[in-house]
């Protein structure tokens, strides 16, 4: 009898536990989101705020449906997302190999490192107006911005994870045998993966960013020339369905990367 009690008793207790289908961070995050919406929404009715300023999501939702239909959207997002892939591909293409180079050699460092660091502190909306002149107002200069916004944190990480590899680990692989191809290659870069995916993520928000000013500055089409074009006109909805984009794909960018980078790091051999 008192088995079968037992066995009732853990038959309740499994069935009073409620497995919630996605994580609490998950659960929060999305319950935030929708808290600001909300509030978004009400605001101006309550006249908290001045509508014509904010907008609302529904309004901001039926411009969405406007612009995808009028708009030429996709003829915009080809041209920003041509100068992003461009410019992030050049400066991933030079930061890498700088960056390693940078890592592991100190007379690279004493000639580099100078000019590089007083280009990575100095604005990008500095060198805008040169990089127009020099270049044109065409994809060119935006690819460049993209390409100066990205390239200074994978350069900065990439030769950071170099520096910070394990010395007694190379020590032991030079006691081995191993040249500097081997320890460049089975060391250096494994060790330094995460740091450089670190640098990738943070270079994908310089990088949306460089597209974005790169075009509100001077452009003839882009995401970024039809957000000056309705901020111009006080569009505020049509704006804002700009603005969404813009938002939604980096953070989706850098999702991803982080989804990586954190694949890397448990993958990394200890």
């Amino acid at each position: 009898m008192s088995v079968v009690q037992s066995d009732a008793n853990k038959i309740n207790a499994n069935a009073m536990k409620f497995d919630w289908p996605v994580s609490r961070s998950t659960t929060i995050s999305v319950l935030s989101v929708v808290i600001f919406f909300l509030a978004w929404q009400i605001a101006p009715e309550l006249g908290l705020v001045n509508g014509r300023f904010t907008s609302q999501p529904s309004k901001v939702y039926l411009a969405a449906i406007e612009v995808f239909r009028t708009d030429n959207f996709l003829f915009h997002a080809r041209i920003s997302l041509t100068e992003f892939v461009l410019g992030f591909s050049l400066a991933l293409a030079v930061s890498v190999p700088l960056g390693a180079l940078l890592g592991t050699s100190r007379y690279a460092r004493l000639l580099l490192d100078p000019p590089l660091m007083a280009l990575y502190i100095a604005p990008t909306l500095i060198l805008l107006p040169i990089m127009v002149i020099w270049l044109g107002i065409d994809l060119p200069s935006k690819i460049a911005v993209v390409f100066l916004g990205a390239i200074f944190p994978i350069i900065v990480n990439t030769m950071a994870g170099m520096r910070e590899a394990d010395a007694q680990l190379i020590r032991a692989a030079r006691s081995f045998g191993a040249n500097r191809f081997d320890v460049f290659t089975r060391i250096l870069i494994p060790s330094s993966l995460p740091s450089i995916l670190m640098g990738v993520r943070l270079a994908v928000g310089r990088g949306v960013l460089g597209v974005v000013v790169g075009e509100l500055y001077v452009s003839q089409a882009g995401v970024g020339h039809q957000l000056m074009t309705y901020g111009s006109a006080m569009r505020i909805d049509r704006l804002l369905v700009y603005a969404l984009i813009i938002s939604i794909f980096g953070y989706t960018l850098t999702s991803l990367v982080r989804l990586l980078e954190n694949r890397v790091r448990n993958w990394r051999p200890q």
